[in-house]
């Protein structure tokens, strides 16, 4: 099932938009994709760059805890990639007229696209409605204001007729995208004996009784016969044994969850800092300054302290004072966020953070 793959699921939905007038609240008329386009400009992005950790609103979509990526786009048409290629000779003496216009594919009206990558456990009907069903009654709101303008949404007022109208509008995700496994991924394996074996024999039998059929006749022909259907069963079976074993979705991959990957994200930003900061301390101070980083962030839970979701950064050092193993600071200097180890023995805590105000 290409729609889910290594623990993911990855849904597309193809929503089309009205064609009609509609009437705003001050009274003016626009269209749909207008107000489409509107509605879209004003939902918050995640706090990914100086400029939207600023505004300090983070996506709806980071309320939702299962979901790695989403993305809302617009198709108001197909591309026109030009003439299917053809042979000038056979154009020349067959046609058709090169300067006649051609079939231009066309969408008759404007789309909404939406993509999300979210945890699942199977690609069962059920995952992607408990999926949906937490995006409604975590962003409800922002949901109606994008999907009013689409076609057969009036009258969705609840989680359930939510999840149908996502159905009706889902296509299958052919060729999902999955980077989170770092060695191959242990792959079912089909025994070649057997698949090869029962062919083999199969075909053994028929040419041994197609020879004995032509020096003594009899009924070897239709053993012959029978021979060569059991031939043709058997490749079909080990074919269809082939195929179904690979359209079997990758298993997930370790800590590939999204609370797994939110707390990778918050420890490597957190013992980066460490590192750095540890340079120059002796064995014991290092160690007693490592004991206290574990209680501090707690590597194995992935509970907290972690990264929240849609934020690029989740540590902000906090400056401490000046002990004997820091030289006091000069006015243009910015204060280390490492504790002397030999004057308080431990790191400060690294306080997760969304951004500036």
């Amino acid at each position: 099932m290409p729609n889910f793959d290594g623990g993911h699921y990855f849904l597309t939905v193809l929503v089309p938009v009205r064609t009609d007038v509609l009437m705003t609240d001050d009274g003016q008329t626009c269209s749909p994709v207008a107000a489409l386009h509107r509605a879209l400009l004003v939902l918050p992005t995640a706090l990914q760059s100086p400029e939207t950790e600023r505004i300090g609103i983070n996506s709806p979509f980071s309320r939702a805890t299962r979901t790695h990526f989403a993305r809302f786009a617009i198709l108001t048409d197909v591309v026109f990639n030009g003439r299917n290629a053809r042979n000038a000779l056979q154009v020349a003496l067959r046609g058709p007229n090169p300067v006649l216009a051609e079939p231009v594919d066309q969408l008759p009206c404007p789309y909404l696209m939406f993509v999300a990558d979210f945890d699942a456990k199977t690609g069962d009907e059920s995952e992607l409605r408990s999926y949906l069903d937490e995006l409604w009654r975590t962003m409800s709101k922002e949901l109606t204001s994008i999907l009013d303008t689409c076609e057969g949404f009036k009258g969705i007022k609840d989680s359930r007729s939510f999840q149908d109208y996502v159905l009706r509008c889902q296509i299958e995700t052919t060729m999902p995208f999955n980077d989170y496994w770092t060695e191959s991924p242990p792959f079912p394996s089909l025994s070649v004996e057997t698949l090869i074996w029962p062919p083999l024999a199969a075909a053994a039998v028929t040419a041994l009784a197609v020879l004995l059929g032509l020096f003594h006749g009899g009924p070897w022909f239709w053993i012959a016969a029978l021979g060569f259907a059991a031939l043709a069963v058997s490749l079909f079976v080990a074919y269809r044994r082939v195929m179904r074993t690979g359209q079997e979705p990758f298993p997930a991959a370790p800590d590939s969850d999204l609370p797994s990957v939110l707390k990778a994200l918050y420890l490597q930003q957190a013992f980066t800092r460490f590192a750095i900061d540890g340079q120059g301390l002796d064995d014991d101070a290092l160690h007693a300054a490592f004991g206290t980083f574990l209680a501090d962030h707690k590597p194995a839970d992935v509970t907290g302290p972690t990264q929240e979701a849609g934020v690029v950064r989740s540590v902000a050092p906090k400056p401490v004072a000046p002990g004997p193993l820091l030289p006091a600071l000069e006015d243009d200097e910015e204060p280390s966020p490492l504790a002397p180890a030999a004057a308080a023995g431990a790191l400060p805590k690294l306080e997760p953070t969304q951004g500036e105000p």
